[in-house]
């Protein structure tokens, strides 16, 4: 029992301790982080090795503990590159200090404050440092000889950041480049033989502009000449002629011993280099220009320059071919001439020139080959003068004898269409280039087009208004003058003949149950196939397509209904592209003759149920009754009555006709004789109002 209420004592015990403390917990993460502000002292802007005061305060509101701060100092707007960053929980502020301020230190500085998640920045604070510090230059030498080497040595200790330095000679740039350890040190070549002027500055780059220093102090630098100079000598002259020998050499003025490299060029053509440098050479006219000698030590470069001019023994021959332009089975000629001459050396005699085409020599004969032109003849013409040994050669030249224009042909581009614009092409097979084609129609000019090119194409447009008309086109082609004039046959092409408004009508007219119809649509004037389609009333899609190679068509009922009533149309269309509907025509289909007798004759046979019971009520009022014990017999016609019931005795006698009946009454009381339906009763008032029944009485 004891053991059972001290478990159960343990766990409330436990429950309250975790009550407490999720409450307590709860307590210490109240927080709300209001807003982040920056202090800068003093005010901007600043003189440069003043000390800066950034400070950055977070208005927190928190039940509990004090939570922990994070604050982050950053410039420029880059977050990710924090020039300070602290972090507390005993107070809500932070102050980050620059003790010595510097051009680099100016920008735009942010702080911003994190806590337990929830982060906040605060404005921007622009940061602006006057001044920079004057660099110093110094150097290891201050006298040497071309080409030699001085150490630099630009100096600014006191500024910070990226540095750029500038190291110059004068005004003139030699050297820039970049430091952050505040100085810079460079080997420098000087070259230019002379007093150097160097001098040095630096710039610190801006987020909106860049800051220069003041230049440092001169230091002055002698560079000395090397003691080597180059020469250049031609032998035997500066002035020569084609096929003369030449020598030139490359070489040093005065005793000089030091270790150097020469070398000869001509252009950026090196002949030679070395400790000694010579050319020697049979000369061309293409060897005249400008040599250098160049002697190298210590990267130092001096150079001497010789013109040397070679004299053409003979100039270049010249291919000529006339005329311009050959046409085959014409006779063309290749002549191959120079037109000058080193009349001191030579004479007109003593060229010799040969003519090839394709490399193939053709012979040689006073400086020209005739040939008639042909497929044979065309190729690469070249030829030579030759002098001893120089040979010069000419130009290339391709030839290639033109043809003569062929018949041409002429052919419609696409359908034509009556009465519409249609293109024509003028073609000929064969022929060179260019080419003038002509349109013609019954010989009169229409119109002119040049083909130059084999992608290009004459064509031509026209329309025609009847079939025939096609026919009076023609094209003429010619490449070479009206000699070459060449005139194709006629155009002969399908003309495509537009419909004109189709016509629909029935066959038969009159239109009956369960006759066969044919509902009829064709037109006039229309090249076929046409498309043919029929319409009912007003419905848009036709109930009926077909395309005939006829200007007509039919659509057959074979059994034809009462459904079949309506309104009717059809539209014709064929390769012109227009639609043509016809007029609307209405279509009543009658009943079926043996309909038409069946009422007849149920008619008739009603007529006749009905007229019968009529004729028998007629006859038997005009027929005479009598009655007797046993018999009534008519010996005579009995009178006539007329409408007033009053008995016509003086009608004029007719033949004699019997009528007899016999009639069975029943007498048992004479008085009251019984009247019948029907005859029976009129009978009976005959009997009545005849005499015999009075004699009886």
């Amino acid at each position: 029992m004891w053991t059972v209420r001290c478990s159960r004592l343990n766990r409330l015990l436990l429950f309250l301790l975790a009550i407490i403390t999720t409450t307590c917990t709860g307590a210490e993460s109240g927080f709300v982080l209001k807003s982040v502000e920056l202090h800068v002292t003093p005010a901007d802007p600043v003189e440069r090795g003043t000390e800066l005061m950034l400070t950055c305060i977070a208005n927190v509101g928190h039940s509990g503990t004090s939570p922990i701060l994070r604050f982050s100092f950053f410039k420029d707007y880059n977050k990710h590159n924090s020039v300070h960053i602290s972090q507390t929980n005993t107070s809500n502020k932070v102050t980050y200090s620059i003790s010595k301020a510097r051009a680099s230190h100016s920008g735009n500085y942010q702080c911003d404050v994190t806590v337990n998640g929830q982060n906040m920045e605060s404005s921007n604070k622009m940061i602006s440092v006057k001044g920079l510090q004057t660099p110093v230059l110094s150097v290891d030498k201050q006298d040497v000889t071309e080409g030699g080497i001085v150490k630099v040595h630009c100096r600014a200790e006191e500024e910070s950041g990226d540095l750029i330095f500038f190291i110059k000679n004068g005004s003139s740039e030699l050297y820039h480049g970049t430091s952050s350890s505040g100085d810079l040190q460079w080997n420098l070549e000087l070259k230019h033989v002379g007093t150097s002027e160097l001098s040095c500055s630096y710039a610190i780059r801006l987020p909106l502009n860049m800051l220069r220093s003041n230049s440092s102090n001169v230091v002055s630098v002698v560079v000395r000449e090397l003691d080597f100079k180059p020469t250049i000598r031609v032998f035997p002259s500066e002035h020569v002629i084609e096929g003369d020998s030449v020598h030139i050499s490359c070489g040093l003025a005065g005793d000089y011993n030091g270790s150097l490299t020469l070398s000869l060029f001509k252009g950026s053509h090196l002949f030679q280099t070395g400790n000694v440098s010579e050319y020697k050479t049979v000369v061309k006219a293409n060897d005249s220009g400008s040599y250098e000698c160049s002697a190298i030590k210590n990267n130092v470069i001096k150079s001497v320059h010789a013109n040397l001019t070679v004299k053409e023994l003979f100039s270049t021959p010249v291919l000529t071919i006339t005329p311009a332009e050959v046409f085959e089975g014409q006779q063309f000629t290749v002549t191959c001439s120079s037109s000058e001459f080193a009349s001191e050396r030579i004479g007109l005699r003593d060229v010799r020139y040969s003519i090839y085409r394709n490399d193939q020599e053709l012979g040689s004969s006073d400086s020209s080959y005739t040939g008639r032109a042909s497929s044979g003849t065309d190729g690469n013409y070249t030829c030579t003068a030759r002098v001893n040994d120089t040979v010069k050669t000419s130009d290339r030249i391709d030839f290639i004898a033109k043809v003569l224009i062929s018949k041409p042909n002429i052919t419609a581009l696409g359908e034509v269409i009556l009465g519409r614009s249609f293109q024509m092409e003028c073609r000929s097979d064969r022929g060179s280039f260019p080419i003038t084609y002509t349109l013609k129609r019954n010989d009169i000019v229409l119109a002119h087009t040049s083909v130059s090119k084999a992608y290009q194409k004459a064509i031509f447009h026209s329309s025609i208004q009847h079939e025939n008309q096609i026919q009076e086109f023609r094209c003429e082609a010619q490449n070479n003058g009206n000699d070459s004039a060449q005139m194709s046959d006629a155009l002969l092409t399908q003309v495509t003949v537009p419909v004109q408004k189709p016509t629909l009508m029935t066959l038969p007219e009159d239109i009956n149950e369960n006759d066969e119809v044919n509902l009829l649509c064709f037109v006039m004037k229309g090249s076929p196939p046409i498309s043919f389609k029929w319409y009912k009333d007003d419905n848009r899609s036709p109930f009926y397509t077909v395309t005939a190679k006829a200007n007509f068509s039919t659509y057959n009922v074979p059994l034809v209904k009462s459904i079949h009533s309506g309104s009717y149309h059809c539209e014709a269309l064929n390769g012109a592209g227009n639609v043509e509907v016809s007029n609307m025509i209405p279509i009543t289909v009658k009943m079926a003759r043996w309909k038409k007798g069946l009422i007849v004759g149920v008619c008739v046979l009603c007529a006749i149920a009905i007229i019968l019971p009529l004729l028998r009520l007629y006859w038997a009022k005009r027929v005479k009754v009598t009655s007797s014990n046993g018999a009534g017999i008519w010996s005579e016609r009995p009178p006539a009555l007329d409408s007033s019931g009053v008995m016509d005795v003086e009608e004029p006698e007719e033949p004699n006709v019997e009528y007899t009946e016999v009639l069975h009454l029943q007498m048992a009381d004479p008085e009251r004789v019984p009247l019948r339906k029907g005859t029976d009763t009129v009978y009976s008032e005959v009997q009545r109002s005849s005499p015999e029944f009075h004699e009886e009485d």
